[in-house]
């Protein structure tokens, strides 16, 4: 428990992981800030504006012709039982066409903004696990350390320990300020969560937590094998473009069932149907459904064997290899 102390009061007094976590939390201010301005109520200023826009619009000389053409012969714009009547509704723009704005609603942000944070926290703490762990090896530390405590695997796990509770808890935190803040202003516009989609948010988020904190641990147990920074960064970086990239590319039928992004979607909303242009039509229709759904297990049997193989080869590879 002490080591693992110590190696809490290493995570936070490293200087870029500490500019993460503050970058990570700005991020989601900005998420945040950025779902409650596009989904602002229509204010009187806003209506008086799209006033002038739609009067402005309406004195068009292109439209005042082709009202008048519509109300000289309205059969022909809108069919049988048009009226010159009609022809303003169809033709003439009112206000109402430049207020366009959507309503603040928890279910669809949780299908977007919120899965983009989860997904950007994520990342964050792979960046800030592969930082925490190679400080160790560039700056020749690592040997001191095992010098104070020379059980390997009690330092390997120690340092896996502290690493993975400070990411889940990071990103926990972040996820549930991020929620709070939008059911609040959305209770105090007057929208109503339901109860099931509240209950979805809460089980979203806390998998969004904990897909940090393991992410966060893979980079860190990569980083351990490797003994290099960049090294972990470009490999991981490469898996993920080249992944996708090899998986959109392969005419292979249900090959985005091996998507990352997928699985990660899958994990993070208990299932996700994509589209899979793979999954072929019969008869060359273009009318045929090619989505697919990925469960949440499918995506755990995605993830899991490839997070538990890097943690062990890691665990291994520390206990045996030497120490420079």
């Amino acid at each position: 428990m002490r080591l693992l102390g110590v190696e809490l009061t290493r995570f936070r007094s490293r200087r870029a992981i500490v500019l993460m976590l503050v970058g990570a939390a700005l991020i989601t201010a900005f998420i945040a800030g950025t779902t409650l301005w596009d989904t602002r109520p229509v204010s009187d200023a806003d209506r008086a504006a799209a006033e002038k826009i739609a009067a402005r619009e309406a004195a068009q000389p292109w439209v005042q012709e082709e009202l008048a053409r519509c109300e000289e012969r309205p059969g022909r714009y809108g069919g049988p039982g048009m009226t010159a009547e009609d022809c303003r509704a169809m033709i003439v723009p009112t206000a109402e066409q430049f207020l366009w704005r959507q309503t603040l609603d928890l279910d669809e942000a949780q299908r977007g903004a919120g899965a983009a944070l989860a997904v950007f926290l994520a990342a964050i703490m792979v960046v800030a696990g592969t930082t925490f762990a190679g400080a160790d090896w560039a700056s020749g530390s690592m040997s001191n350390q095992l010098l104070f405590e020379p059980r390997r695997s009690r330092v390997w796990l120690a340092k896996a320990g502290a690493l993975f509770l400070a990411a889940t808890a990071v990103a926990g935190v972040l996820l549930v300020a991020f929620w709070t803040l939008l059911y609040l202003a959305a209770e105090s516009r007057g929208i109503s969560t339901g109860a099931t989609v509240q209950e979805s948010i809460r089980w979203m988020s806390a998998r969004g937590a904990l897909l940090a904190g393991l992410g966060g641990l893979v980079g860190y147990a990569l980083t351990m094998l490797l003994r290099h920074t960049v090294g972990t960064l470009g490999l991981l970086f490469a898996y993920v473009a080249a992944g996708e990239a090899i998986v959109a590319a392969l005419p292979v039928a249900g090959i985005g069932r091996w998507s990352l992004a997928n699985n990660m979607m899958g994990w993070l909303h208990n299932g996700f149907e994509y589209w899979d242009s793979s999954i072929g039509c019969p008869g060359g229709g273009f009318d045929c459904d090619q989505s697919a759904l990925l469960s949440l297990g499918e995506s755990v049997t995605y993830l899991g064997p490839i997070m538990l193989l890097v943690v062990l080869l890691s665990a291994l590879s520390f206990r045996r290899r030497d120490i420079p």
